[in-house]
């Protein structure tokens, strides 16, 4: 695949993952009791503080700032930084699944937050293929070595 095609439906792919991740957190607010919670400075029983603030912020900002990088850095090491990235984010969201679906049940937010981690396992599979293919190696255009004989020899 084109790297500058790669690329791009990987920044795609993690700007999608960027906005199911924050479309989770604001269907939060809409479950029954979670704003009178969150007003009362409490989320799913735990008080609310700065770094819980900042952690939200991140879950946003981190997909999209991957989006930027893979855009940014070009060749084998954004495959690298994607399949890594993506791993990591696809087994966090399983975990935040899997224990929402064991305590809550399974809401329209916990649903979006699964869309969010199956986009980033398809970005670390994207990434993984993309990396076990051989690379050919680059001929210069008009250089003796790519003429063909019947040229050559003319």
């Amino acid at each position: 695949m084109n790297d500058l095609l790669f690329r791009t439906r990987v920044a795609v792919l993690w700007l999608a993952v960027a906005i199911a991740t924050t479309g989770s957190l604001l269907l939060y607010v809409f479950l029954p009791g979670a704003l009178e919670e969150l007003l009362a400075g409490e989320m799913e029983g735990e008080t609310l503080t700065d770094a819980t603030g900042y952690f939200l912020a991140a879950m946003g900002i981190i997909p999209g700032a991957f989006a930027v990088v893979t855009l940014l850095v070009n060749g084998r090491s954004s495959r690298y930084v994607n399949l890594i990235a993506g791993l990591a984010f696809g087994l966090f969201a399983v975990f935040g699944v899997v224990t929402h679906a064991v305590d809550d049940g399974f809401n329209a937010h916990v649903l979006l937050f699964a869309v969010a981690g199956a986009l980033a396992f398809l970005i670390a599979g994207m990434s993984w293929r993309s990396l076990r293919q051989p690379t050919l190696p680059a001929t210069v255009e008009g250089s003796d070595q790519s003429r063909s004989r019947e040229q050559a020899t003319v």
